[in-house]
């Protein structure tokens, strides 16, 4: 089995923790040989999310790379358009590799279950967040902060596991975000696979993409 499964803190991780500190540790432990494990786990979340982006990647848009890790998702991102792109994560180690991919502009440590994030008010055309709301413990707080982030007409993306989407009650929280006029649903994605070639995920946990369009 690979590095994360071994890791006696994965077990956590896969129950999604939120604790902070024990998401830093991990992620600043695992960064040096993530991206060829995820890879092993044939991991799609950041493709996928670049794929249903992609219509809202305009020539200079400004976006903001929520929980950026190594870059995974910058790096999709970038192979379909040209993009000022701003990461942000916990993570001191993983903003290193990100860094190291030259596809950012600015990078910055930040704890996503702070907020407000340190950005400035409609500063972003696009927001997305993949693979990071499992570690947060009240997402709805971080979701209405990007509503703030992100211009009228832009776009926020994440994804979320199937089994907490249905446990935290994802469905009644994008409904209460929309019902506040911050944005509007666009697309809720049937479940899709999330770590195919890890064993632990595989036969039952699958990823729902969301995206909205801020109001």
């Amino acid at each position: 089995m690979s590095e994360g499964s071994n890791n006696p803190q994965f077990a956590s991780l896969r129950e999604g923790t939120t604790d902070p500190c024990a998401v830093e540790t991990y992620y600043d432990h695992w960064a040096d040989g993530y991206d060829d494990t995820l890879q092993s786990w044939q991991y799609r979340a950041p493709e996928d999310a670049a794929t249903l982006l992609a219509p809202y990647l305009g020539a200079d848009a400004r976006i903001l790379d929520v929980g950026c890790g190594t870059g995974l998702l910058g790096n999709a991102i970038r192979e379909r358009a040209n993009v000022k792109m701003h990461g942000l994560d916990i993570s001191s180690a993983s903003i290193e590799q990100a860094a190291a991919r030259g596809i950012y502009e600015q990078l910055l440590q930040h704890d996503l279950q702070k907020v407000p994030l340190p950005v400035a008010e409609d500063s972003y055309d696009v927001a997305a967040s993949v693979g990071v709301l499992t570690y947060i413990a009240d997402a709805e707080t971080l979701l209405r902060d990007l509503c703030r982030a992100v211009r009228s007409g832009g776009v926020i993306a994440f994804t979320q596991r199937t089994d907490l989407w249905e446990n935290r009650g994802f469905e009644d929280m994008i409904a209460r975000i929309e019902a506040d006029g911050l944005w509007k649903r666009k697309h809720v994605s049937a479940p899709m696979p999330y770590l195919p070639g890890n064993a632990e995920f595989a036969d039952e946990i699958r990823v729902i993409h969301t995206l909205c369009e801020v109001q």
